[in-house]
């Protein structure tokens, strides 16, 4: 069986509802318009502070839509609210923001905006977006390497794989129904093996390299129903820290994904071919879960 692409998604908002593409441009920074905006906090508590779907109260960022176009940027809030944000009106943002212990450069859409999140989430806060001039130097990678990240957690894009949420989900509660959309990733693959993605060093789709650099460790958000925000359940995260808990070399949590860089630029498609280029061993903090490749491998042969 071939493997290929069968989903694409962007999430131009970090947190924000996800765009589900036939297609994706990737760059060097990750897929195009991915994580290029952020919710930050406007107190004097944590001012600069990135907002996501883990915050109290806060699960309705995922409500928010955000389209990006040539030169602007349409922001579509519930309740019918909507506003266009012009890239040429944008403002140099007085501060710095910040993204877990990075700080990042930032440009400010503007008092209007902020004020409709603000009172959208019951909170003062602003919205900014990444400098294209802005480099964010991604965790682990040497001084010259030509790679950076958007405002996303700390890697350029996030590969899961369909088989592995199939094989997970038979451990999960037979009246609970998860979809992949709850783990946010970038690309979706069919057609290899249950959690095969964690030893998969680099894969081929099109001209573009991908190295799939670390297990990604997964919070709350998988237990929030990504289209009603809803969360009914403490699933998939429940089962994930019984059958994928790890510790190991700096890493630690339940894990589901690879988090990987792209080595040069290029555009995909859902239905595009993928060849694996080369394999590595799983992480050793995957060594300790019950549920991985090897084990599963094993009991296959």
């Amino acid at each position: 069986m071939s493997i290929k692409i069968s989903d694409l998604y962007i999430y131009p908002l970090k947190s924000g509802q996800r765009i589900k593409s036939d297609k994706l441009e990737i760059t060097l920074k990750g897929p195009k318009h991915d994580r290029e905006w952020m919710i930050i906090r406007d107190g004097e508590e944590n001012k600069g502070k990135f907002i996501t779907q883990r915050d109290r109260d806060c699960e309705k960022i995922g409500l928010i839509k955000v389209i990006p176009s040539e030169n602007s940027t349409k922001f579509i809030i519930p309740d019918q609210i909507e506003l266009d944000i012009q890239d040429a009106d944008l403002q140099r943002y007085s501060g710095t923001v910040r993204v877990w212990k990075d700080e990042c450069e930032a440009l400010d859409a503007g008092d209007k905006l902020a004020e409709l999140i603000s009172q959208y989430l019951d909170q003062e806060c602003r919205i900014v977006k990444i400098p294209d001039n802005f480099s964010r130097k991604i965790k682990g990678e040497d001084e010259n390497s030509k790679n950076s990240v958007s405002f996303a957690d700390g890697f350029p894009l996030l590969i899961t794989n369909e088989t592995s949420l199939s094989e997970l989900s038979k451990h999960m509660p037979a009246d609970i129904e998860v979809n992949m959309d709850r783990f946010r990733p970038n690309i979706v693959l069919r057609g290899i093996k249950p959690f095969e993605e964690d030893v998969i060093n680099q894969l081929k789709i099109g001209e573009i390299i991908f190295e799939l650099v670390k297990p990604c460790s997964r919070c709350k958000i998988t237990t929030i129903d990504q289209d009603n925000l809803q969360q009914l359940s403490m699933e998939p995260l429940q089962s994930l820290t019984k059958l994928r808990r790890g510790s190991a070399d700096g890493l630690q949590g339940v894990f589901f994904g690879q988090n990987a860089i792209p080595r040069n630029s290029g555009i995909i498609r859902v239905g595009d071919e993928v060849e694996i280029i080369s394999n590595q061993n799983q992480h050793p903090a995957l060594e300790q879960a019950k549920l991985n490749y090897n084990n599963l491998k094993q009991e296959i042969n």
